[in-house]
């Protein structure tokens, strides 16, 4: 699989930008290397959130789905006048 990459622009206050490059480069790295990174781990981690969410409720549904029909008493039962 190709991946493409897109180049994006962000705007930092100078002082933040400074420091960050700073950090990249003691991690022998580009900033723009050190943020791609950050980036993918956490859309990563929000999918693997989302999948996790969506499978509790997929088993979830089965467990605690309430059968009406099992029940004892008709709604009209316990509401007659």
């Amino acid at each position: 699989m190709l991946f493409v990459k897109r180049n994006i622009t962000i705007a930092l206050e100078e002082g933040l930008a400074r420091e960050a490059r700073v950090l990249a480069a003691r991690k022998d790295t580009s900033l723009s290397q050190m943020l791609a990174q950050f980036i993918e781990t956490i859309v990563k981690s929000n999918q693997e959130t989302v999948s996790a969410k969506k499978d509790f409720f997929k088993r979830a549904k089965g467990i605690y789905q309430f059968n009406y029909e099992k029940r004892g008493f008709h709604r009209d039962q316990l509401h007659e006048r």
